[in-house]
């Protein structure tokens, strides 16, 4: 069996996955974190193994979708598809930030999928990421925090500007779909290209003054100070 938990809120996903961990530890199942190099080694290993009450073994592994690549068959790939169909052992896979989109391939072969999706309104915020905006993005700011940690926020706007960035250079990520693409065009021509990058910067000093603390601001007021310069 493998049971994926997915999904761009990490902080939902790892709330699932410690959910589903102590589950099976109520059920008196004996659970093991496996590095995911060993999966060949676990279908060898573990085929047939039960606990005294003939439960299956359960094993969680990270990031399976890091070795489980491109169209050629693998021994890793081959060994995650039998234990998909094994009955007498489950296998959890967490994958970092990952969305169903990215784990297609996955997906197609999971006993259970599970994705972490942001909420609706954490988009509204990205969306709203552009110079003259700067009221309506403080608000969405406002909202989204109510119910998303500043870090989950902060990390998803890092990733979505530097989507802008490449989208303004033109270079196209293939895992985009088109309707997205359109929207990222759209938002970056909003953008001065130098203007954008040094926003990108700012957010990136962000995350080193954080890292060192050499700031007396939290997460949420540095990133409401830099807004106001770049979106007024």
């Amino acid at each position: 069996m493998l049971t994926i938990i997915a999904g761009e809120d990490t902080v939902v996903s790892r709330q699932k996955l410690q959910e589903l961990r102590e589950q099976y530890k109520k059920k008196g199942y004996s659970i093991d974190q496996v590095p995911v190099v060993e999966i060949p080694e676990l279908l060898k290993n573990a085929e047939g193994v039960t606990n005294l009450f003939g439960q299956a073994s359960v094993y969680i592994v990270e990031n399976v979708s890091s070795k489980y690549k491109g169209r050629a068959k693998t021994p890793f790939k081959e060994a995650v598809q039998e234990l998909a169909k094994s009955q007498s052992i489950h296998l959890i896979d967490w994958e970092d930030g990952k969305s169903a989109y990215d784990l297609s391939s996955l997906k197609k072969i999971a006993t259970t999928f599970y994705e972490a999706k942001p909420a609706k309104n954490i988009f509204e915020l990205l969306d709203a990421c552009y110079p003259g905006n700067l009221t309506q993005f403080l608000q969405a700011l406002e909202i989204v925090n109510q119910s998303q940690d500043i870090g989950f926020i902060y990390a998803l706007l890092y990733k979505h500007i530097r989507k802008l960035i490449l989208t303004a250079e033109g270079i196209a990520d293939s895992k985009t779909p088109p309707w997205q693409r359109g929207k990222l065009t759209y938002q970056a021509q909003k953008w001065d290209k130098n203007k954008l990058i040094q926003f990108y910067e700012g957010l990136a000093r962000i995350d080193i003054s954080m890292k060192t603390s050499s700031t007396t601001y939290d997460l949420r007021e540095s990133i409401e100070l830099l807004v106001c310069y770049y979106l007024k």
